[in-house]
């Protein structure tokens, strides 16, 4: 049977360490809870209400995203659906947010105290992340790095200790010595630290419904040469010039052609992934026999059936399903809304993706071939598919959120949802 360690750390008291089966918990992960099937009805129900909060919240604080400075937020499953969100500070403009949502979502909303804001476990996870370099010169090899809003940690998963004996005092003063590096105050932090090492734990890009599509959206396949195959996620305009959007990995910004699936649709024109870590990348579509439109390639076999006409932000603990061209459309949970990852063949780094655990008993989230897919809810775009990864029986998935793309493209950048192809 295999086995992990899960280390619960105290660097000024002592170490635990317990050894659980694949079958139990696996960083706070109620697998019980993901093996449920989830509907698309469900999906679609709750992104409503979660579309009417990420509203409300923008109406007030001017976007969405600006709640980050003020706490954290996730969804509560423990008896049924509900939105938590938890403010560190509370003044006039959480006032207003909780009288507004209070009225608005009625029981499906709660409002907490917590100690730690969204952005304070960003900075945490980056800073972890962004030293991994000390760390591992101490022998401690970081597989990724991720925010759990409903917990309020970071979770750090080591693959791998060089030379190190599972004892707690080896562990402590290598990984103390380094985070004495990069965080202010460590003791002051540690409680927001849920470390484990995991040697099963894999991470992969992923390169791989595979006919020419005259009107392009989201599902379906591309091809460049050098790169391989991946699948597309969203169309989008920028003035005059028709975009089609893959993960950043799946190109390199040199400007040659891509095909969709064997014929020429445009060329490779931006990606950020090896320079920023943003993995979303784009087409030019130059080829004016292809129109732009906001459909998914979800459960067909021959054509579109599901679409986007919004778009939005992922949500701790959210149900949220992909469409690509190898796994095809499979759902998953969301277990954390800012990770950092490194291939495990490459070692290239990708930065603020999601991670997503599989539902509904899946084998694989994704494989080879389903980078670049759409990941959405209900009608609403959310990311890019970005890769995969595995650890025993457990399988789960990235994607880069789509909120941030008028920060890397501009902010005439806009995403294509309307239902007539243009």
């Amino acid at each position: 049977m295999n086995k992990k360690i899960y280390i619960v750390l105290s660097v000024f008291s002592f170490i635990i360490f317990m050894f659980f089966a694949n079958q139990k918990v696996y960083a706070d992960l109620d697998l019980e809870e993901l093996k449920k099937e989830v509907s698309q009805e469900q999906v679609s129900a709750e992104m409503e209400d979660i579309m009417i909060m990420q509203n409300e919240v923008a109406s007030i604080l001017g976007s969405y995203e600006e709640i980050q400075n003020y706490g954290t937020v996730h969804i509560d499953r423990t008896n049924g659906f509900k939105i938590v969100i938890g403010f560190k500070n509370e003044d006039s403009i959480t006032s207003e947010i909780k009288n507004i949502l209070s009225e608005k979502l009625k029981g499906k909303i709660e409002f907490v105290v917590t100690d730690i804001t969204y952005n304070d476990l960003m900075q945490i996870k980056d800073n972890i992340f962004d030293n991994r370099g000390n760390l591992e010169s101490n022998g401690l090899h970081i597989s990724s790095v991720g925010v759990d809003e409903e917990n309020n940690k970071v979770n750090v998963i080591f693959d791998e200790m060089d030379n190190l004996a599972i004892s707690s005092q080896s562990f402590v003063d290598n990984f103390a010595k380094s985070a004495q590096l990069f965080v202010e105050d460590y003791e002051g932090n540690e409680k927001f630290l849920n470390i484990i090492f995991d040697p099963e734990a894999k991470n992969y890009n992923e390169f791989s419904r595979k006919d020419n599509h005259p009107i392009l959206g989201g599902g379906i396949g591309i091809q460049k040469t050098g790169i391989g195959s991946c699948s597309t996620a969203f169309t989008a305009t920028k003035g005059n010039t028709k975009f089609l959007a893959t993960a950043g990995h799946c190109l390199e910004g040199d400007g040659s052609i891509v095909k969709q699936w064997d014929s020429n649709v445009g060329t490779d024109h931006i990606s950020y992934h090896k320079t920023r870590g943003f993995d979303i990348g784009l087409i030019n579509v130059t080829n004016s026999g292809r129109k732009i439109s906001n459909f998914i390639f979800a459960n067909a076999n021959t054509n579109y059936d599901a679409k986007y006409t919004n778009s939005g932000s992922f949500l701790m603990n959210q149900y949220v399903c992909k469409s690509g061209i190898k796994t095809e459309y499979t759902c998953g949970q969301v277990q954390e809304t800012s990770a950092n990852y490194t291939d495990k063949d490459t070692g290239i780094m990708t930065k603020d993706v999601v991670k997503i655990y599989s539902t509904g008993n899946t084998k694989d989230y994704s494989q080879g071939g389903d980078s670049g897919s759409t990941t959405w809810a209900g009608e609403v775009l959310l990311g890019v598919h970005s890769g995969g990864g595995d650890s025993g029986t457990i399988s789960w998935g990235f994607a880069a959120k789509t909120s941030k793309v008028a920060e890397h493209f501009g902010s005439d950048f806009t995403i294509y949802k309307s239902s007539n192809p243009l």
